[in-house]
């Protein structure tokens, strides 16, 4: 892994002195070629003073060199004077002087010989040449890209092995880290907590109940009085855009028998809510118990440290945990984000053949249904296991698999793709209670986020309005909760389900016992809150105009100036939810503090 990184480095600086050299080439054109040579040393040069300079950085402050690096430049006597009075460091200035100067004479040394050969050597037919430029440009373009995966880029993510972050992040060239933060995090602001911040945290405790004496934290004992203790089995469907607009809600089609007659049969949360609108705020919020932070992505950024979320605290009981998803498992760093929250298993694209593939989405629906089935049916273990399964057909570019029995007749190739996902969540279940395993087993299916309707409001609430349905028809009577929830709810929803005693980390409760007055979300620079009276509040931060709605039946009325009062409460409590959780995610799990 770390060859991959140092390769893509490498080949970042490469490039130049390629198109350099290619031009004095071409058009012979000879004094071009010392100028590529001394840019590419420089290029060099830098490369190498940056990994020298990581070594103390990393002693440091635990982060390979970054942007930050730059937070003393207002006051370079200052940092000159912690750097050169400290005797400790000039053995780096020295280490880095050797290299600096062996590489000088070496690469001189091989730059004079080359030109010499130019010089002495027939030029080659253009058509030769043409085709080893074609080649040297291709092998450092995929050099720099450093992966041949259509959907996923080299990145940080990669490099997660384990819970352990030191480990994490040996494979990563410091040169990664610090191009990455300065070049394209330039125009991000550095995080600076409010002044109110305990404020907003001691509101924040309220909210979930929390009664004990004021601490800077959501941490709370939870126990449960049932006194049954059963550790069931947790499969956990994350459904693709499966929006409740889908099942009719908002005046759309009902494209979803299956989840219709699922939701009849078990627990359904009709006023469940997305913590954004982006697969990896479903996937985030869901195993983790934390509202997404606008448009930042959060699998790929806060893996300083694991949560205490799903992946911990049932592997703390003995769970086998597992995640599940049709395509690249690198993509938005899915793979290295659940390993790094202790699932010990991942499950992709790459565990089938090639062929099953029908798109850059990998393979359908309910060929990774029966990939599940297959896996838990073959397990040698009798301990109990959680499934987080990512769907992923219900997408464009709207394909879906032509030899099934199934044939969708939906009006267009998107709607035939929610009707085949419907269907595969059906015959999955079919074939589910037919395994030995199903008794034990309850099952959360629930969107990612959901779908923009096009013709609502400035924030769609169709886009964050997403079914949630438990269903064990052996443990649990057909119920609707109608009080407002959302993902960050899961992980204590399902320690509450197993009858579990723990310290709940998270912005969540256990919806089938507690409820919320309201609940926050937010769609990239829109953030947005529900209440248990129906009320929608929002505002949009590129125009900084805010709204109150009645969403039920998509009232286009804004009420915001009708009931002053209750927008401007709303508004509070919104804010206050939503700066604790950042604040917590900045100061405990950023990789990079921005």
């Amino acid at each position: 892994m770390g060859l991959e990184f140092d390769t893509a480095v490498f080949c970042w600086i490469t490039y130049f002195v390629v198109l350099i050299w290619s031009i004095a080439h071409f058009f012979d054109q000879k004094k071009l070629y010392a100028f590529g040579f001394y840019s590419f040393l420089i290029l060099q040069l830098l490369y190498h003073f940056i990994c020298v300079a990581d070594i103390p950085y990393f002693k440091q402050f635990g982060t390979h060199l970054n942007k930050n690096a730059f937070l003393w430049s207002e006051n370079p006597d200052f940092a000159a004077g912690v750097i050169f009075g400290s005797f400790s460091y000039w053995g780096f200035f020295i280490l880095y002087f050797l290299i600096g100067s062996i590489l000088i004479i070496a690469s001189k040394k091989m730059f004079f010989g080359f030109k010499q050969r130019e010089l002495d050597q027939p030029k080659v037919k253009w058509y030769y040449s043409l085709l080893i430029f074609t080649l040297l440009s291709a092998l450092v373009t995929l050099g720099s890209r450093g992966r041949t995966s259509a959907r996923s880029g080299l990145h940080e993510g990669l490099s997660i092995v384990s819970s352990n972050n030191f480990i994490n992040q040996i494979a990563i060239n410091p040169n990664f880290t610090f191009w990455k933060t300065v070049l394209y995090n330039k125009n991000k602001k550095r995080y600076v907590a409010p002044k109110n911040i305990d404020e907003d945290i001691a509101y924040t405790r309220d909210y979930l109940g929390i009664t004990t004496p004021y601490q800077q934290s959501i941490d709370r004992k939870v126990i449960d009085t049932s006194h049954i203790k059963t550790n069931y089995n947790i499969i956990i469907v994350v459904m693709e855009s499966m929006s409740v607009f889908k099942m009719g809600y908002y005046g759309g089609k009902d494209l979803t028998p299956n989840l219709d007659r699922i939701s009849k049969e078990g627990v359904f949360c009709e006023n469940f809510f997305s913590s954004g609108i982006h697969t990896f705020n479903g996937l985030f919020s869901t195993s983790t118990g934390y509202l997404s932070i606008y448009a930042e992505k959060s699998m790929k950024n806060y893996v300083k440290t694991p949560f205490d979320g799903l992946g911990s605290m049932l592997s703390k009981r003995g769970y086998e945990t597992y995640f599940y998803t049709t395509h690249d498992p690198h993509f938005d760093n899915m793979e290295g984000f659940f390993k790094l929250n202790q699932f010990s298993h991942s499950i992709s694209q790459y565990d089938f053949d090639h062929s099953q593939a029908e798109s850059s989405l990998g393979v359908p629906d309910h060929l990774l249904f029966d990939k599940l089935i297959e896996i838990t049916g073959s397990r040698k273990s009798d301990k109990p296991f959680l499934s987080v399964l990512m769907t992923a057909s219900d997408h464009g570019p709207w394909k879906i698999p032509t030899n099934i029995p199934f044939k969708p007749a939906g009006e267009t190739p998107q709607d035939n793709c929610t009707l085949y996902a419907d269907w595969a969540i059906g015959r999955f279940m079919q074939q589910a209670k037919k395994q030995p395993w199903y008794d034990n087993t309850v099952f959360l299916f629930l969107g990612d986020h959901g779908l923009s309707m096009g013709h609502t409001y400035e924030m769609p609430i169709s886009y964050n309005h997403v079914p949630c349905i438990i269903y064990q028809p052996k443990l649990f009577k057909p119920d609707t909760i109608s009080s407002p929830c959302y993902q960050p709810d899961i992980p204590a929803t399902v320690m509450g389900i197993i009858g579990a005693n723990y310290t709940n980390k998270t912005f969540g409760i256990n919806i089938l016992k507690e409820h919320h007055p309201f609940v926050v979300f937010s769609a990239d620079d829109k953030i947005g809150c529900v209440d248990n009276e129906g009320f929608y509040y929002y505002k949009t931060l590129s125009n900084n105009e805010s709204y109150l709605r009645k969403y039920k039946n998509l009232d286009q009325t804004n009420y915001k100036q009708l009931y002053k009062q209750k927008a401007d409460d709303m508004d509070k409590k919104m804010m206050k939810i939503y700066e604790s959780a950042n604040y917590f995610i900045q100061k405990k799990y950023l990789l990079y503090d921005n």
